[in-house]
């Protein structure tokens, strides 16, 4: 995307569970907001497949129709948000790691500059948080601790 600001950020948190466990929580997409605060709602659109959408609606903020760009089964998901003012792509992933499984959310949004500024100081703060909290929420839902 010529012109734009590219925004990054990730959260990792390494939980006692089990992969199947965790990836059940990743495709039941209409239950995000049991483990994501920061959902008011989500409607998946068909299978979770890569290609195929979903409707989120952020808590106090208007729909978004999603993509999912890429999904290998029991392990990583992506999905991409195409605004008037840039991209948001956010990845999910989990690997094993030493008899538990490590989870890592990442988010990069490339923002036309701009708008940047304002993605900077009005939104991008809330994403940052909203990534950590959100996979705090899940690794309490799936951990066997």
């Amino acid at each position: 995307m010529a012109d734009t600001q590219k925004f990054v950020a990730s959260a990792t948190a390494t939980v006692h569970a089990q992969a199947h466990d965790i990836w059940a929580v990743w495709v039941d997409v209409n239950a995000w907001k049991n483990w994501d605060d920061g959902i008011e709602s989500t409607r998946l659109h068909g299978n979770f497949k890569a290609g195929n959408t979903f409707t989120l609606t952020p808590k106090g903020g208007e729909p978004m129709e999603v993509v999912l760009r890429t999904v290998t089964q029991g392990e990583e998901f992506s999905d991409e948000t195409v605004l008037p003012f840039g991209n948001i792509v956010t990845r999910h992933r989990m690997q094993p790691l030493d008899g538990r499984v490590q989870l890592t959310h990442e988010v990069t949004a490339e923002i036309h500059c701009e708008m940047a500024p304002f993605f900077g100081k009005d939104i991008w703060p809330h994403l940052q948080s909203g990534l950590s909290s959100s996979l705090l929420g899940l690794a309490d839902l799936v951990s066997g601790d």
